[in-house]
């Protein structure tokens, strides 16, 4: 999960209601982390959900340190709360999030861009934008992916005029490009 999408899922879970760290946890990685991290405080930690833990404190350190959220110590745990702020700030990322269908064709395509460094914003917007539609970085302004290229996507790259740097062709020969074939 890129930092952006983290951020905007602590803030979307806050926003309906205050909630304990651990139950956070839980609606960030459904994968039951609150269920691993009691277990392996009995048993020695894995440095992966160490690592995780780490990220995830310091991301609500973070939204702490930025006023969109505020942490409440109470008997029963530590409850985090959103504030207005926070509540800004999450419609801002909201309307910013690429919510682009990713559905594969079969057909190999490969997206080169050369987005200028003043525009570095909007090149990394592509990236994320790119991994959300299923593509793999072959070379940093180099993608490939068999995914369908959605018209959504095509208007987005339209209204931030990015299309004069971007290039996007349908290979019908693998070539050296045996991971995807």
């Amino acid at each position: 999960m890129v930092r952006g999408y983290k951020i905007m899922a602590i803030l979307s879970t806050l926003a309906g209601g205050a909630l304990l760290t651990l139950k956070i946890f839980d609606e960030i990685w459904p994968t039951g982390f609150s269920r691993s991290y009691y277990r392996n405080k009995k048993i020695s930690r894995t440095n992966f959900d160490a690592e995780r833990r780490q990220e995830f404190f310091n991301l609500l350190n973070y939204l702490q340190r930025k006023g969109f959220v505020e942490k409440k110590k109470t008997d029963a745990g530590i409850f985090w709360k959103i504030t207005s702020g926070g509540l800004v700030k999450l419609k801002i990322l909201k309307n910013k999030s690429t919510d682009y269908q990713a559905d594969s064709d079969g057909n190999l395509k490969i997206i080169i861009f050369d987005v200028p460094e003043k525009e570095r914003k909007l090149r990394a917007w592509l990236r994320s934008a790119l991994k959300i539609l299923g593509f793999r970085m072959l070379q940093q302004s180099v993608w490939i992916g068999k995914g369908r290229i959605p018209e959504l996507f095509l208007f987005d790259l339209r209204q931030k005029n990015l299309l004069p740097y971007i290039h996007i062709m349908e290979v019908n020969k693998g070539g050296t490009v045996k991971e995807l074939s």
